[in-house]
């Protein structure tokens, strides 16, 4: 909301027109539904280079299982070795969906297979040359039976390859500071809650003529309190692992708020949900990677599991950046 707006409409608030980020000529044109997320987690471009290193090391014509793909990076990156390189993999992704025995899917010459993690997996004995997982999920009361389907479905001289978050790495910080941060938006300072009351009582003042003054007044009220709580966001945002991420929410609210007038109660409702929504999305998400961190001791378990699936050749070592600085934990075996 800019402050030439909020005079011309006689609720002139210099808080509140501080509080906004800046905007551009060309944004105006529209409301803008983004994501409130960064980016993926900062090191994965270390990451990604050593999946190509290692992808790069299987023969011509293997057989690629990526366990627990999401939007497939791992598989993405063994299929663009298999095209710069000619190797000619066969990649398939395994992934948990509500449909669980859906038939598979071809996606950029990657088929996912949506299956649950466990005993039994769609293929056959000895079918692959080299399984990987990245970010895998930690050891759990199944985790055994997981372990030994993996052996069998790999070839005798097959190889498994298993990346962890490290408790206490910098993924897993990142992953915190992130978590924390949309916790703080959210549920501390309840960004969301006082966005919406903002409209409300904006709405109201425009709809009450019998009592214009008292709700002028509310109306004024709601925005200096946001007004507030968007200064807090913008700067505790500052020290975040995304800190352009606080300007991005206020930004497509203020979208909102400029053609207020122009859009529909139910318009504005949507805008402000999806907001809500895809930030609740990235709670969760970033709850559940962080909750995937396993310290050493644990990352050495996983590896003995390994072991008594019939693996013979197992190492867990911890996978560092180019500043020395723990990522995660990583599992190789054959």
């Amino acid at each position: 909301m800019s402050g030439r707006d909020t005079v011309k409409r006689g609720m002139y608030d210099p808080a509140l027109a501080s509080a906004m980020p800046s905007r551009r000529a060309l944004d105006r044109a529209q409301v803008r539904a983004i994501s409130p997320t960064a980016n993926d987690i900062a090191h994965s471009r270390a990451v990604h280079e050593s999946w190509r290193r290692y992808f790069r090391t299987l023969p011509s014509g293997a057989r690629l299982l990526d366990v627990a793909p999401g939007i497939g990076p791992v598989a993405l990156i063994a299929r663009e070795i298999s095209e710069a390189d000619r190797r000619s993999f066969e990649v398939h992704g395994l992934d948990q969906a509500s449909t669980f025995n859906a038939e598979p899917l071809e996606l950029n010459g990657i088929r996912f297979h949506a299956r649950r993690y466990g005993r039994s997996t769609p293929f056959a004995d000895g079918y692959f040359d080299a399984v990987s997982a990245q970010w895998a999920p930690p050891d759990d009361d199944a985790a055994a039976d997981g372990i030994v389907e993996l052996r069998r479905i790999l070839k005798h001289d097959g190889r498994a390859r298993l990346m962890y978050h490290a408790l206490g790495g910098i993924t897993h910080e990142q992953c915190l500071g992130r978590l924390l941060a949309v916790d703080t938006l959210l549920d501390k300072l309840k960004l969301m809650e006082h966005a919406r009351r903002m409209f409300d009582t904006a709405a109201a003042m425009n709809a009450l003529k019998s009592d214009a003054v008292s709700a002028t007044s509310q109306a004024q009220t709601a925005q200096s309190i946001y007004a507030n709580i968007a200064n807090w966001a913008m700067h505790l945002m500052r020290a975040t692992p995304n800190p352009l991420a606080g300007g991005q929410i206020l930004q497509v609210i203020t979208d909102c708020w400029e053609r207020r007038l122009t859009l529909k109660p139910s318009e504005i409702q949507a805008c402000l949900d999806q907001v809500e929504g895809e930030m609740r999305a990235t709670q969760e998400r970033m709850r559940n990677a962080c909750a995937l961190a396993v310290d050493e001791s644990r990352a050495h378990h996983i590896g003995r599991l390994f072991k008594k699936a019939g693996f013979k050749r197992v190492k867990v070592q911890p996978f560092k950046d180019a500043d020395d600085s723990l990522v995660g934990w990583d599992l190789q075996a054959a």
